[in-house]
Parts: C-alpha cells; structure tokens; sequence
C-alpha cells in the first residue's frame, strides 16, 4: 500500500505553479466539472517517499521525473547522481518538475501536454439521445461508467 491517496472520484495534479504546462493543466482543471485536489510544488512540498512512490507508478527514476533543461548544469555532471540527489533538487527547485503529475485511482501520468489532462475526465452522456419536444420525462442519470472523455490506445 502506497503512502499517496488516491481516489476513483477525484484528480491529483502534482504541479508548479512557476512552470507554463503546469498553469495550463490546472486550468483545465478549474474549468471542469471533475473533483480536483491540486499541490502547487512551489508552495507545498511532496514528501521525498512520495516522490518514489510516484516514479515507480510511472515505471522511470526520480531523475526522469527532471526536466534537466531547468538545471543550470550540463548533462554530463549529473551522470552519477543518484536519487537521494535528485530528491534534493526537486526539493529546492519545484520548476524543474516542468511536467506535472496527475493522478486518479491507479492511474499516475506525467503530463507532456495539457489538454492530455482530458484523459483523466469521466463521460458523462446522460439524456443526449432524449428531446424535452416529446413532452416525455427526461432521464437525465449517468448512463457511461468507467469511461473516459477521450479515448486512447495504451
């Protein structure tokens, strides 16, 4: 059992707020319907535990998890870095988590780019095959479970 929360009915996004894909995800969340918990990396920190629960969710290293693009040093010195190390970056430096994490239920991504975010959203199709024309009564009840918005091949 993992130390993350998680939960069918809502989404984790794990993001900073100092980063551009990161303020835009959230803003497809905020504009949504769906229930959200959002942790804005620059004003709450994750738990180094957490952080290794996530990158094993994600099947990569903590220092996958780095947009090394964001680190003021070449490719080559960070060679030998380890995970205690690249937990203490993410510690002192949330923009360098330019990729936000978004979680529901099981499922864990890293966010490339936002509208990806949609993947997350549950359909929801109640009463479009019905027309209020008829004078019948609406059924207006969820009638898809365990759907996404938009559908893609894993």
């Amino acid at each position: 059992m993992g130390v993350i929360a998680r939960n069918d009915k809502q989404i984790t996004l794990i993001y900073s707020s100092n980063t551009r894909i990161g303020t835009h995800t959230l803003s497809y969340l905020a504009g949504s319907d769906e229930r959200y918990l959002a942790i804005d990396l620059a004003k709450t920190k994750v738990s180094d535990t957490q952080w290794a629960e996530i990158a094993d969710e994600l099947g990569v290293k903590i220092g996958d998890l780095v947009d090394k693009r964001q680190l003021e040093i070449d490719d080559e010195s960070t060679t030998n870095f380890g995970s205690n190390d690249w937990l203490k970056i993410i510690q002192k430096n949330d923009s360098v988590i330019s990729r936000p994490i978004v979680i529901k239920g099981k499922r864990t991504k890293q966010i490339d780019n936002p509208p990806e975010i949609l993947e997350f959203f549950e359909v929801d199709s109640a009463g479009l095959e019905q027309s209020p024309l008829n004078d019948a009564n609406l059924d207006i009840e969820r009638t898809t479970e365990d759907e996404n918005f938009i559908e893609k091949d894993e």
